[in-house]
């Protein structure tokens, strides 16, 4: 071969090793480190076939292949009694001219195979996890250059399989961590519903309603700007719309009848010792939390009004944030149809016509129009969480 071409081949080769590398270095799974070195590291060795063999509990699992013919894909073989096996338990690359000459063969496994000469590298050397083999169809030593690009492939699988292992656990580290933080909402939540014995499940099935009117909102156009990519942190915050009643006194929430006037004012400042407690845990925390963020907007503004009647300040129309008006015909919808020790549950359509009568004055005239389109939903849900 011409020098200027035998380069050429060089630098292709070194070129397709980096491509190799490269694309194992971004795997994200185990799969996907079996699959780069199937697809890419044949050619690279010049070989007839290539196998990812896994230690798997003193078993060497031969879990991916790429050959002319089939080899062993899906079988296990003790490591003592495999060629694989003594790699890794030794930690040594091995080469085979001729597998029926060594003894370390398990010649019966090879012999329904085109397999003549082998090479195997353990897959990391210290304590390996797995091999990779290159197999001939005819007697064959492996060049160095081969032997090279073999070690280098291995060696970039140990470190996809470590950094996959890593990127693995810190999922399930974030997942558990989500899963407490879920967790701590619903009992901080559960602390308000607690000192209010009528509430029962109001907080599972506002948290649902918040699902089913965002989710509908964004599937119509609507608030595309403020619910797009919030709408599971707006499900995970709606259970704290509540929570400033733990600061409110016995006497008046869980009083019978009506409030009079000095008592509604009391009551009133639920709003904002909400928006204080979260605020308060956010501070605490020492960094912003979007979620919490999120929690304060609806426990301070659940209560306002589209005309600007409510409270605790008397914001109007989209001044109102949506979460906080999305969270006000959830709250309102499931008081309406909860029976309460002053009052009984209302029918599911009246609440609905209580509700559309209060389009433009109590609510966001766009969110009645969507909330009447899946009502029907909202009735699904209070009787899935029905109260007893």
């Amino acid at each position: 071969m011409p020098s200027d071409a035998r380069k050429q081949v060089v630098a292709d080769s070194a070129y397709a090793l980096d491509e190799l590398t490269l694309k194992l270095s971004m795997a994200r799974g185990l799969d996907e480190v079996m699959e780069v070195v199937r697809r890419l590291a044949r050619p690279l060795v010049r070989a007839d076939g290539v196998t990812f063999v896994l230690r798997d509990n003193g078993m060497c699992h031969y879990a991916d292949e790429d050959a002319i013919s089939p080899l062993w894909k899906g079988q296990r073989f003790p490591m003592e009694s495999c060629i694989s096996g003594w790699a890794m338990l030794h930690g040594q690359t091995v080469v085979i001219e001729d597998i029926y000459a060594d003894a370390r063969i398990p010649h019966a496994a090879y012999r329904p195979t085109f397999v003549k000469s082998l090479a195997m590298v353990p897959v990391r050397q210290e304590d390996p996890i797995g091999a990779i083999g290159a197999y001939w169809a005819h007697r064959h030593v492996p060049s160095e250059g081969d032997l090279y690009a073999l070690q280098r492939i291995a060696n970039s699988a140990a470190v996809a399989m470590t950094n996959v292992a890593l990127f693995q656990s810190l999922i399930a580290a974030k997942e558990e961590a989500e899963r407490a933080k879920d967790a701590i909402i619903l009992a901080l939540a559960s602390l308000a519903e607690t000192r209010d014995y009528d509430t029962g499940d109001h907080i599972r099935r506002t948290q649902q309603y918040v699902r089913v009117l965002a989710e509908a909102c964004l599937a119509r156009g609507h608030g595309e700007d403020e619910l797009a990519g919030t709408i599971e942190l707006l499900i995970k915050s709606a259970p704290l719309h509540d929570i400033g009643k733990v600061g409110i006194p016995d006497s008046i929430l869980l009083k019978a009848g009506p409030l009079d006037e000095a008592e509604f004012t009391v009551m009133k400042t639920h709003a904002e010792l909400g928006r204080r407690a979260i605020a308060g845990a956010e501070e605490h925390l020492g960094t912003s939390s979007p979620l919490l963020r999120l929690a304060q907007e609806i426990a301070h503004t659940h209560h306002e009004r589209w005309d600007g009647a409510g409270y605790p300040c008397g914001l109007k129309g989209a001044d109102i944030p949506l979460s906080g008006r999305i969270m006000a015909v959830a709250d309102v919808y499931d008081a309406l149809v909860s029976k309460r020790r002053y009052k009984p549950a209302l029918p599911h359509l009246e609440a609905v016509a209580i509700i559309a009568a209060e389009r433009g004055h109590h609510f966001d005239p766009v969110l009645v129009d969507v909330f009447l389109e899946v009502a029907r939903d909202f009735e699904t849900i209070h009787r899935y969480f029905a109260d007893g």
